[in-house]
């Protein structure tokens, strides 16, 4: 999930909830934050209350950028109710005062804002530990991909990622969502970039890899196998798959660039739900 944790300190302790939240959204607006970037914080008078701003829609309106998001508070962890608002910026360090809407979102931007971060929160679920290899069972949509892709190919998917897969000591799960959304289980599959094969390695990293073949389905299996171990393993990541998936996807310097949360791009923010919903139906 993409996530900036922020500790505010309010001049003012007299401020009322309603001046703190938009002292502190005028804070975070100006923070330049991402189409598709979330961010939570809290101030130090209060340690219990935890606020999310998600801002995803970014426009100019009368020659004034403007931005719908939504709040979402949680005092000692229970949810309130959820707050959807729309502002545009005046000068540096001050907004227009924000146009709230609580509970049900007035404008379809708002809408979509809500939406999409429920879509980036899922992302953060847990799925199952990318670092078993054995006592696994495909989920339905896999098993049916991969057993098509054996009969249409004459290859051995499965066996060849079964082994694979206890090798690097990576989940098989986790490199068949990989294979079907990258290939869909096509060894010769060739993007418009020029990555080859089921896990589609770009030359560069197939070169890295050891893949003479890339088009050879054991040596690309082994080699993007490998590549996905070594992102899961970066320093960041730690076994986040997310941000694996992320990393292999975007690269890891993006990854990082974004304080080692998943890039907002449109692509890989798909890509790494795709794989994410695959990998946690198992």
């Amino acid at each position: 999930m993409l996530v900036s944790t922020y500790l505010l300190v309010v001049g003012c302790i007299h401020l009322t909830k309603e001046q703190r939240l938009t002292s502190d959204v005028n804070t975070l607006l100006e923070e330049q934050l991402l189409d598709g970037e979330i961010a939570n914080w809290h101030d130090k008078d209060e340690a219990n209350v935890e606020r999310y701003l998600a801002v995803f829609i970014t426009y100019s309106q009368a020659n004034q950028i403007c931005r719908d998001y939504f709040t979402m508070l949680e005092i000692s962890g229970k949810p309130q109710p959820k707050q959807f608002g729309t502002s545009c910026r005046l000068a540096p360090q001050k907004w227009q005062p924000v146009q709230w809407s609580i509970n049900k979102p007035k404008q379809s931007s708002q809408k979509k804002a809500y939406r999409h971060y429920r879509q980036l929160a899922k992302l953060g679920g847990k799925g199952p530990n990318p670092f078993a290899a054995n006592d696994y069972t495909l989920p339905k949509k896999l098993l049916k991909s991969s057993t098509y892709a054996e009969k249409k190919y004459n290859v051995p998917f499965r066996k060849i990622i079964g082994k694979t897969a206890v090798e690097h000591k990576l989940n098989p799960v986790l490199i068949h969502a990989v294979v079907k959304t990258e290939s869909n289980y096509n060894p010769q599959a060739v993007s418009h970039v020029g990555a080859k094969g089921l896990m589609q390695l770009m030359p560069a990293t197939a070169k890295e890899m050891g893949v003479r073949n890339a088009f050879n389905p054991r040596q690309n299996v082994k080699g993007g196998s490998g590549y996905l171990k070594k992102m899961l393993t970066r320093r960041g990541i730690n076994g986040n798959v997310a941000l694996a998936l992320a990393a292999y996807n975007a690269g890891y310097g993006n990854v990082q660039k974004y304080g080692y949360k998943v890039p907002p791009f449109k692509e890989t923010l798909n890509y790494v739900k795709k794989i994410m919903t695959l990998y946690q139906a198992s």
